[in-house]
This record gives structure tokens, sequence and C-alpha cells, in this order.
């Protein structure tokens, strides 16, 4: 892949929002009462108990890779992390745990997960699914990740949250991975998004990949930004929460291939 020149100015609000959207999480994840974990979720084969269990061993990892980085290591277990396969393999050679035992390791590895995030400089460069990032970066890909099984379990069961502003540097990095991949596959594309009253640029022009924030709203174009998440990753089609031009569309669905 060629080297990336990257605009985004988001990283300084990490670990912030790392605390306050972890803490909301575990508000969400301990108002499904423990009889719904049996029921589907969104992830193929998964049930919502089984999204929760993955959570909490990507918490753990989260906390392994900031003790990794501390100590001027790298976090083994990532070693050959495979999006599409390893969480499937991990679940699968985890003990058994019953609902009530998960719901405990959730909140244990959660406020461990909160900890961590203020543990390094924003700048420091660690291993990620994506390749070495910043901390700050790391910390939102985490989110990120939560943040979609979240939605994995309550979207099924009625019991999705709204959003709220504070989730938009979360949302702003799932842009800044997915033009990412756009601009690895040389997709060149620039698009003015209306998140709820939150605006953003995103664009990818040779190597330069953006993802700011602005004010100006002519030519934007408006996206609910949880369905836009699930448009990105996947869950749904993009071009049903995504009303942007064909390049935009293509270029930005590239993301759910690697996932």
């Amino acid at each position: 892949m060629r080297e990336q020149e990257v605009r985004f100015p988001f990283d300084r609000a990490a670990a912030q929002v790392n605390r306050t959207e972890r803490a909301r999480q575990l508000d969400v994840v301990r108002g499904v009462p423990l009889n719904e974990w049996t029921r589907p979720s969104r992830c193929s084969g998964w049930s919502v108990h089984d999204v929760v269990r993955h959570v909490v061993q990507m918490n753990e990892v989260m906390v392994g890779v900031a003790a990794a980085a501390r100590a001027g290591e790298r976090y083994e277990r990532m070693r050959g992390f495979d999006a599409k396969t390893t969480p499937s393999e991990w679940l699968a050679t985890a003990p058994a745990a019953e609902p009530g035992e998960t719901l405990a390791a959730y909140e244990r590895s959660t406020r461990a997960v909160i900890d961590a995030g203020e543990a390094l400089g924003a700048d420091v460069l660690v291993g990620s699914p994506v390749g070495r990032q910043p901390w700050s970066r790391v910390l939102l890909h985490a989110l990120f990740d939560a943040l979609v099984h979240e939605r994995d379990v309550t979207e099924p069961l009625g019991r999705s949250a709204p959003y709220s502003p504070g989730q938009l540097p979360v949302v702003a990095y799932v842009l800044l991975i997915a033009a990412r991949v756009a601009c690895a596959y040389d997709r060149e594309f620039a698009v003015r998004l209306d998140l709820g009253g939150q605006v953003l640029d995103v664009s990818v022009r040779g190597a330069a990949v953006e993802v700011t924030p602005v004010t100006e709203r002519t030519d934007a174009v408006a996206a609910d930004p949880l369905p836009l998440l699930d448009g990105l990753t996947g869950r749904v089609p993009l071009r049903d929460v995504l009303a942007a031009p064909d390049d935009v569309c293509a270029a930005l669905g590239l993301l759910a291939r690697t996932l």
C-alpha cells in the first residue's frame, strides 16, 4: 500500500470519547435482560451472548495492547489477526460461560479499557487491525468495533440508543478507514456529509486522505450517522443509507469487503 497523507483532527478527543462511550455502553448492555441473550444478533450465527463475549475478548485485547506498548513490546495475540475469521475462531475456543458471568466480565473489561485509554500518549504508534496507527486511532478503532456490535445486539431487540453528537469522532474514524481503503484502491472522491447538523468533508485525492469538520453545509449530503455505520460495515446496503453520487458510494463501500 502506498504511503498515505492523512488529515484527521479528532485524535485529541479519543481518550475522552473512549471514557464517555464505554460508560454509555455499559448502561446499554446492562439494560438488556439476561433472558434475551439467547436471541439472535445481526452477526450471522451469533446470539446476543456471543456478541457480548466477542466484545469482552476485544476489550481484553485492548488492555493487552496498551500494556505491551508501555513495555515497548508487540502484543503477540494480534499477530495474524484476520477480521473475517479470527473473531469466530477465538469465540469457538473460549470457555463456556453463562450470561451473568459474561456480563460481569464485560463490566470488568470495559472499566479496564476506560483506564487503558489514558495509559499512552495519543501519538504513540501501536499495531492495530488496519496497521500501525497512533494510539488515539487504535482507541477509536476499538470503539468503532464496540459501537457496531452494540447495534448488532440492540437493533434486533428494538433497544437501540439514539445518536449522540459526542460519537462524531467514532463516525469520523470509520469514514477515515473507509477513505483509506478507497485510497489503497486508487479511488478518488470528495463528499460533504451532514450528520445531523455535524458536517464533515471526506475526500481522497491521490495519496491525500482527509476527514475534517466544516461549518459550511452547501452541497452536503444528509446521512443519519448510526445507519451510515451500518452501511459502511455491510450490515445494510450503503446506498440505502447514503444518497451520495455513485463514485462516492462505490469508494466508501469498499470497506465492507475487508470486514
